[in-house]
């Protein structure tokens, strides 16, 4: 069947749209040519540009079917835009109806199922996680360490290993400080300067001291003194010093027949060699990894899983970065090679060097460097026994060292510079001790006295006047507590006391006594996890051990007294 044509009605109702535009297009055209034109008068403005734009419908106007206006008029501020309040013409375009739906295309074919995939196998049962260990809690209540009226809550997550991971801790009253010993009786000196030797750990404290004019081993358990060694004149520690290995303290010791290596865990001691020719002054003792090495006349007897023992003379022995740096007769040893030098300090690491302080030519003790392949000397115009007070030492990017004054080597450009030259007689007594991000040391400054310097590398600075004037403050033991670091110092009025270094000076933490009496001058400062302990004399008693409890600076306590 054919299609109906449409009507003549119809087909006018369609152009009407066509024929809007055309008339509208006719109007803007006639009227641009009708403007009048513009009469000269010398020189005239030039004419106003007819713009036009597209917009928004106006009203309804019949437009059913929606439509937007076309805008016309004079660009009077000559913008090239047509603003809302130059438009002097409107008209309105209409759209059309919307045409008819076409048919209805042929429907397209169903794709087939895909095939079902395999199912997985199923993965291997894990095994069964360990049983968690119930937690714990406990207390203490009453005397508790440094302090004689506690309550101690102690937690952990191991009820059978009853291993404590935190407490809080309250004492009602001061922690215990003060004279802890007095074991040559009344005034009798306890300590002398061969007699004042010891060790700490977190756990134990041993130390040497004179008990009927006889040099003897003691413990400090809980704040009282212990006898630990038998009744000779044992003399531990007088050539070789203490050090810890294998959960013992090792120290050299004199039994009746000759001085031989010892070791005690705080509660009984064990002879550990027999020497034909003991031990004697000069030999030394070191850590070397998990082994200890004993340096004595005859060779280098090795303490570790088993005992070996090398032939040999050997002194001036370092452990550092897992290679041993010695003399060995006349020829350096650095982690297995041999140079033709002789080695006058202890090593340090850096920049893939070693550097000690020795003497390969007639330039005397000198700086040098090795890799292990090669021996190089770095310096050539030190003076003196560089190296003595304060060896070779990785401050910052630099290598510092006393010769004289303090010394820096700069290994980018090889260069020697001093850091300071007022500061002089560095290190005694105190040596270099790293904290808060710069190394500290006693010094000897003109007109300030003997007191405390501090180093980042690049200069050197007296870090406080504490004695002012010529008096000096000879601060010594230099101690790092946690994040504190502690020091004696020598009072002009007070004699010795205990001080805690401030970013501007000292802050008493303790006198031990009243009165202008000495503290440090024998022994060293010992640290525990309750106690910092320390020879001090007294008026009444002599040289005897004291502690002061270092809990609250710490904040290991809570203190409500």
């Amino acid at each position: 069947m054919k299609d109906k044509k449409p009507s003549k009605k119809s087909r006018f109702a369609k152009m009407i749209p066509t024929i809007s535009i055309v008339i509208s297009l006719m109007l803007s055209t006639i009227a641009l040519y009708n403007t009048p034109d513009e009469i000269e008068s010398g020189k005239g403005q030039d004419a106003y540009q007819s713009m036009s734009k597209m917009g928004p419908i106006y009203g309804t106007h019949s437009c059913e079917k929606g439509g937007f206006s076309i805008q016309m008029g004079l660009d009077l501020d000559r913008d090239n835009v047509l603003d809302n309040s130059e438009v002097e013409e409107i008209r309105n375009v209409c759209h059309g109806p919307q045409g008819e739906s076409g048919p209805m295309g042929n429907r397209g074919y169903w794709g087939y199922n895909g095939t079902n995939g395999l199912n997985g196998t199923d993965g291997t049962d894990g095994n069964n996680g360990s049983i968690g260990m119930s937690s714990f809690i406990q207390s203490h209540v009453g005397d508790y360490g440094p302090c004689p009226d506690a309550v101690v809550i102690e937690m952990g997550n191991n009820s059978s290993s009853q291993n404590v991971d935190s407490q809080i801790k309250i004492c009602f009253q001061d922690l215990m400080s003060g004279r802890l010993s007095d074991i040559q009786p009344n005034s009798g000196d306890s300590f002398s300067t061969a007699c004042n030797g010891g060790y700490s750990t977190q756990e134990i404290f041993i130390f040497a001291a004179f008990n009927t004019d006889k040099c003897l081993l003691f413990k400090m358990d809980n704040n009282t003194v212990q006898q630990i060694s038998p009744s000779v004149d044992f003399s531990p520690g007088m050539k070789l010093g203490f050090i810890e290995h294998q959960n013992r303290i090792w120290f050299d010791a004199e039994d009746g027949t000759g001085v031989q290596l010892w070791s005690t865990d705080g509660h009984s001691t064990w002879k550990e060699t027999n020497l034909s020719g003991g031990i004697n002054v000069g030999d030394e003792i070191l850590k070397h990894g998990e082994e200890l090495i004993l340096n004595y006349q005859d060779g280098l007897g090795i303490f570790g899983e088993s005992e070996t023992w090398t032939d040999g003379t050997f002194s001036n022995i370092t452990s550092m970065n897992g290679a041993l740096i010695f003399n060995s007769g006349s020829s350096i040893s650095v982690d297995g090679g041999l140079f033709n030098a002789e080695i006058n300090s202890i090593a340090t690491f850096a920049d893939g060097y070693y550097w000690f302080i020795a003497t390969s030519d007639s330039l005397g003790p000198q700086l040098h460097r090795s890799d292990g392949t090669t021996l190089e000397q770095m310096t050539t115009t030190l003076q003196g026994n560089p190296g003595t007070n304060i060896p070779p030492t990785l401050v910052g990017e630099r290598i510092v060292f006393d010769s004289g004054e303090l010394m820096a080597f700069i290994p980018s450009n090889s260069s020697l510079v001093g850091l300071n030259s007022t500061i002089q007689e560095v290190g005694e007594n105190t040596g270099i001790v790293a904290h808060d991000g710069v190394f500290w040391f006693g010094c000897g400054v003109p007109a300030y006295g003997y007191e405390l310097c501090a180093t980042d590398g690049i200069s050197a600075w007296l870090h406080t006047d504490y004695a002012t004037g010529m008096e000096s403050s000879h601060p010594s033991h230099l101690s790092v507590v946690g994040d504190n670091l502690l020091t004696l110092v020598d009072d002009p009025i007070e004699g010795g006391e205990l001080h805690l270094v401030t970013s501007s000076g000292f802050e008493l933490l303790w006198d031990h006594a009243q009165g202008d009496l000495e503290s440090g001058s024998h022994g060293q400062m010992w640290i525990t996890k309750d106690m910092v302990f320390f020879i001090a004399d007294s008026a009444t008693h002599g040289l005897e051990m004291y502690g002061w409890s270092h809990g609250e600076l710490d904040n290991q306590w809570i203190i409500l007294s």
